[in-house]
């Protein structure tokens, strides 16, 4: 790696919608370490809204990620 080239580790991901969600899927199955950043929850959890992003990618047919194991590279984060 020269001083021009810089490998990319970590992204960010704003929004946990139908299209954020599948975004971070993608990168995540690069093996990057993915934070997606949604609302925070009015009551409970506050990251509980990119959790239940999470869950429903689970339910899309094909699915979004290449591995199941591929959904622990994304850290849930919100914006409070």
């Amino acid at each position: 790696m020269n001083n021009y080239t810089r490998a990319i580790r970590r992204v960010a991901i704003l929004g946990a919608g139908v299209m954020g969600a599948q975004i971070a899927a993608h990168f995540a199955n690069a093996g990057l370490t993915v934070l997606l950043f949604e609302l925070s929850a009015e009551k409970g959890d506050k990251n509980a809204n990119v959790k239940k992003a999470l869950a429903m990618l689970s339910k899309l047919k094909p699915a979004p990620f290449a591995d199941s194991l591929a959904v622990h590279y994304i850290q849930p984060a919100n914006y409070v």
